[in-house]
């Protein structure tokens, strides 16, 4: 790990690997909050001899991957950070996942962790975590069962979860009083929040705070029923194909339209790589979208959104709503 990061890289095992292929061009892709962190490994390999490009757009996950524009730069290799793999296909080019775990030490925040689950009665704790902090899970369950918590971690999943999959907090709701998510922002544990029905809390690294989502839970829940509510008044649907490789999905995209067309809406194919409200609002004549791609787009952007945007399960229940 670099003196001038909190965040471990791995430049040595990134060096390594590109030497070992005889790589001379790379890109390098990162979400934002890693982007200010690059420069060192930028410098190493640069003074290696290798031509560097840095990705300026947005990386949301695994699933937004810049291999297209890797290949097209003529880059030999992608460096992925701050995620694991998530396509199912090989990648346009070799593509290196760096986790990039968070190795500042989180002794108090565990000391807090411990007051405020006393504070309120709390017994049971299952822990998950985002990937920069999962790593950091094995202190938690050390730390919480040393003060008398029952402490539960997935061993399928080993805590981790994405924005667009809880399944690690699914899978121990059922054994546990509440959900702990290790890491920053609301992210992460707003998509746990979104699928549980006990009380998720955030142990915050960056703030050195613990705080609840539910407010933040209710008031997403409220947006996502009006969005199917006022769909349902909507004749003309724009069905919106995500082009990035994770989150593209055409043949889903093509049974909404059907169904919607089997109840007597029109359905307009839309196709876009980047998914927001400055894309979609010039198609002026369309009601309503429904995003095939990633499912917290419509759910974190409602409030941006001029029309009712769904999601591929919002779909779901807005049919039921169509035929009740």
């Amino acid at each position: 790990m670099s003196n001038a990061t909190p965040y471990d890289l791995e430049n040595e095992k990134i060096i390594s690997e590109i030497k070992s292929r005889g790589v001379k061009t790379v890109i390098i892709q990162a979400p934002d909050g890693l982007k200010a962190h690059l420069k060192d490994l930028w410098m190493e390999l640069s003074s290696a001899g290798i031509t560097v490009y840095i990705s300026a757009d947005p990386c949301y996950g695994g699933c937004d991957l810049a291999d297209d524009i890797g290949r097209k730069l003529g880059a030999e290799m992608l460096i992925h950070i701050g995620h694991n793999k998530f396509v199912r296909t090989a990648e346009e080019i070799p593509t290196l996942y760096i986790p990039a775990p968070y190795l500042v030490d989180l002794s108090e925040l565990i000391r807090r962790s411990v007051e405020f689950l006393r504070s309120r009665g709390v017994r049971r704790v299952g822990l998950v975590a985002s990937l920069q902090h999962v790593h950091s899970l094995k202190n938690f369950v050390e730390g919480l069962r040393s003060k008398g918590f029952e402490v539960v971690v997935d061993d399928a999943t080993g805590g981790v979860v994405l924005g667009c999959n809880g399944e690690a907090a699914k899978r121990i709701a059922g054994s546990v009083d509440i959900i702990l998510h290790v890491g920053g922002g609301d992210f992460h544990a707003l998509g746990v929040a979104l699928s549980v029905e006990i009380p998720v809390y955030i142990a915050d690294p960056y703030k050195g705070e613990i705080r609840d989502v539910e407010r933040l839970k209710r008031k997403t829940l409220a947006r996502r029923w009006w969005a199917i509510q006022e769909a349902r008044r909507a004749q003309i649907f724009g069905v919106v194909v995500v082009a990035k490789v994770g989150q593209f999905n055409r043949d889903l995209a093509l049974l909404i339209k059907r169904e919607l067309e089997a109840r007597g809406r029109k359905a307009l194919m839309v196709v876009a790589e980047e998914v927001n409200w400055e894309r979609l609002s010039s198609l002026t004549f369309v009601d309503s979208f429904i995003i095939t791609g990633c499912p917290r787009i419509s759910l974190d952007n409602q409030e941006i959104f001029g029309k009712p945007v769904l999601n591929s399960e919002d779909f779901k229940e807005l049919l039921k709503v169509m035929e009740g």
